[in-house]
């Protein structure tokens, strides 16, 4: 009996020493075939934004279609600068460029228009990207199908150094149950969630580290016009419970309900929605509040890779590479892991395939639209105009600031929501003009108000393109910043105090 027991082990173990051999041996094949496999792939470098799920989905996509059509795999990188926030990548690139003629990157893919538009105009005009390389005799141009614009906002740099990959409209992420708890209403416009009854149940961003951030409150502006709107924002920061470095955070904080509502791209809104379900979550597309803003992609000037680089920017804006945007994860043609609830920049395709989408709903039919053709001119004037620096002074002014903003705004309402004490609250901000003397030093004036007036003469002072003064660029962006944080830090603190005295 003993002896058939150990004989019985000692077979066990033979077994199980061979099963861990014969695993380990397939193992090593495996990353064998894969070390081989990424050895014979070609590599292409994306600066991007978005997130894994977009960037394996992308990547794995990119390098089937390649092999397929090319005969070689790609592996595509993805490297983390910084966190990988538009802002962080815009540092980068402008530091690059500063000494190289390349940035050693192929590819910048997401981060809005307003981001591309400045990498396109960076460096005194000359710009950090470049057009995609011509097709083979032969091939196919899938750029010839997307259409120019969409209710005026165009789909394509004017020189063609980007093209929208997808598209994004901004809204209002609301938990209901929370809502009902508390008897507010269901907002229908982004100035409902500035109201008193909003105070401490928001979660708003940082438009200062994402550039989808800082377009979700630029819509506001290009609702409300610059002195309205900047009202509007200060409320909604004095409403904030928190302000999140993410712009997927707030859809996070309200589904979780640590927040009653929050601000967010729409896509991060309708995967929030998808997680929860519809009777907890909903995502309010504000009235006459948004339009989509397209989400380009760019080949970043002296790319080592630019003919790969121009075949992923024709992949993603290609039928084969819209898919995976707007199909159900799944689906034929769509994502294989996760759905991404995008939006396509190919009308047809919402035509003809949605049953497969999460979301069917098509922009090019549903765009809302903010005032007539000239107010929308002069809004877009405006919005380039502030564009280097408004997510630093909302930073500065009001992030840095919160929550003696909030103690304010609480002080405010306590006292009885007096308009004077409001009117403070809410005034628009100043700067402080220089100019260079002939010794070559900076000189100061005396504080202006930034008025619709100011915009362009504030961006000049945040990104001087004169030459005398561009060498202070630094000094003169850090000054700033610092003047809106200490102003403002002054008028919430006299706000406060007169408020709780009157």
């Amino acid at each position: 009996m003993t002896f058939r027991i150990a004989t019985s082990q000692a077979k066990c173990r033979a077994a199980l020493l061979a099963c861990i051999l014969l695993c380990g041996l397939i193992a090593a094949c495996g990353r064998n075939s894969d070390a081989a496999a990424k050895a014979n792939a070609l590599e292409l470098t994306v600066l991007s934004p978005h997130g894994t799920d977009i960037r394996r989905e992308f990547g794995e996509a990119f390098s089937k279609w390649h092999e397929a059509k090319y005969g070689v795999p790609v592996v595509v990188e993805w490297p983390d600068i910084g966190g990988g926030g538009t802002g962080n990548i815009i540092k980068t690139l402008n530091k690059a460029y500063q000494y190289h003629d390349t940035s050693g990157y192929d590819v910048v893919f997401g981060g809005g228009s307003a981001a591309m538009n400045g990498l396109a105009t960076a460096d005194g005009g000359k710009g950090f990207l470049m057009r995609p390389l011509p097709v083979a005799e032969g091939e196919e141009d899938t750029l010839a199908a997307l259409p120019a614009d969409i209710f005026g906002r165009p789909l394509r740099e004017k020189n063609g150094l980007w093209v929208a990959a997808t598209m994004s409209n901004f809204g209002i992420e609301v938990n209901k149950d929370r809502v009902a708890e508390l008897g507010l209403k269901m907002p229908r416009v982004w100035e409902d969630i500035a109201g008193p009854e909003w105070i401490g149940r928001l979660s708003l961003a940082d438009p200062a580290k994402s550039g989808s951030v800082k377009t979700s409150y630029e819509m506001i502006f290009q609702q409300y016009g610059w002195e309205k709107g900047w009202a509007v924002i200060t409320r909604l920061f004095a409403n904030a419970a928190m302000v999140r470095e993410g712009g997927a955070n707030p859809a996070d904080d309200t589904g979780s309900a640590d927040a009653v509502a929050g601000i967010v791209i729409d896509f991060y809104g309708r995967l929030a929605v998808l997680r929860a379900g519809e009777s907890i979550l909903t995502f309010v597309t504000p009235e006459g509040g948004t339009t989509p803003d397209p989400d380009p992609i760019a080949i970043l000037k002296g790319a080592p890779h630019a003919e790969l680089a121009s075949r992923f920017v024709r992949f993603v804006v290609s039928p084969d590479g819209q898919r995976l945007w707007t199909h159900r994860a799944g689906t034929p043609g769509g994502p294989r892991r996760n759905t991404l609830g995008r939006l396509s920049v190919l009308p047809w395709l919402y035509e003809k395939e949605s049953a497969f989408m999460f979301d069917p709903t098509s922009p090019f039919i549903a765009a809302a639209t903010m005032g007539d053709a000239s107010t929308r001119e002069a809004r877009e004037k405006e919005k380039n105009a502030r564009d280097k620096y408004i997510g630093e002074l909302i930073k500065a002014a009001l992030i840095d600031n919160q929550p003696e903003l909030a103690k304010a705004r609480r002080a405010i309402h306590a006292a009885g929501d007096r308009p004077e004490l409001l009117a403070m609250l809410t005034a628009l901000p100043t700067f402080v003009p220089s100019s260079v003397n002939a010794k070559g030093e900076l000189e100061y004036g005396s504080a202006r108000t930034i008025d619709n007036a100011s915009l362009g003469a504030v961006a000049e002072e945040f990104n001087p393109r004169e030459k005398a003064k561009a060498g202070y660029a630094e000094r003169l962006q850090n000054g700033l910043r610092d003047h809106w944080r200490e102003t403002f830090a002054k008028r919430f603190a006299d706000v406060e105090r007169l408020a709780r005295t009157k």
